[in-house]
């Protein structure tokens, strides 16, 4: 699926050279529940993030076909491959997209990562999104994916990795993760605990939890580059879509909205 009218496209080639990017990662809970209010509180939101890249997770065809009829949508490129090809994953970019690859891993899953490359500032910049195995016990695996994604980034100039990796902080798989990355979250927030899997707040992560699961900081932006720095982060989809309860999100997960700055 390509959704790029050519004229659009050319209107937004300034932003090569912009001197801040936003990127949004957000996995938007494949299950169909309660679409006819989360489809548009979706679609709203991802509008409004106004972001230069979004990745995406869990994304299947009724999300597919939601996301192909909107006009915001048109100014963004995606990846020439089938997105049920991408095992979940997708990725928006108003940068143009040079290639995209979709890469399985390790695991009973059939887990996958989408790697896209985007020519930015006269530097390659590889972008990685993912959603590791899910089950509490499953670190093992889950390191064995993330051995198996950082390779795959090592010959880009500047690397965003980011995407729901099923752990929290300080968890063992976190030691797996490449010390040349800064962890958004941790780099400007580091006294907020950042729970994106908030079963306190949120009913529909509650209801979605493994039994004796506590909330987690799930989902990360990390960054390998000398050029780009963190600048800002926030969550996002972490408002109701009834005013007041907690029984409905956009998704059970909430969002991550972060700036890179250049130097």
């Amino acid at each position: 699926m390509k959704i790029v009218a050519t004229a659009v496209l050319l209107a937004f080639l300034p932003v090569q050279d912009k001197k801040d990017l936003t990127v949004v990662t957000y996995n938007v809970l494949g299950d169909p529940v309660e679409l006819k209010k989360r489809v548009p509180a979706l679609m709203k939101l991802l509008q409004d993030a106004n972001a230069d890249v979004i990745a995406l997770q869990e994304v299947v065809p009724w999300f597919s076909t939601a996301l192909a009829k909107e006009e915001w949508a048109r100014v963004y490129q995606m990846p020439k491959i089938k997105p049920e090809d991408a095992g979940g994953q997708w990725i928006l970019s108003r940068v143009a997209i040079e290639k995209a690859a979709v890469h399985k891993l390790p695991g009973p899953q059939g887990r996958t990562v989408l790697v896209v490359t985007l020519k930015l500032g006269g530097r390659r910049l590889d972008v990685a999104t993912t959603h590791l195995e899910s089950p509490l016990q499953d670190g093992p695996v889950r390191a064995k994916q993330i051995d198996a994604i950082l390779p795959r980034l090592r010959d880009a100039e500047d690397a965003l990795f980011l995407g729901d990796f099923n752990f929290g902080d300080a968890e063992a798989e976190e030691k797996k993760l490449d010390a040349a990355y800064v962890d958004l979250w941790k780099s400007l927030k580091p006294g907020d605990s950042g729970m994106t899997w908030n079963i306190e707040a949120s009913d529909m992560a509650k209801k979605g939890s493994f039994p004796g699961e506590k909330s987690r900081r799930l989902d990360r932006i990390l960054l390998r580059s000398s050029v780009w720095k963190p600048k800002e982060i926030r969550i996002i989809g972490d408002q109701p879509i009834n005013p007041g309860k907690k029984d409905l999100f956009p998704s059970d997960h909430f969002g991550l909205l972060g700036v890179l700055a250049r130097d």
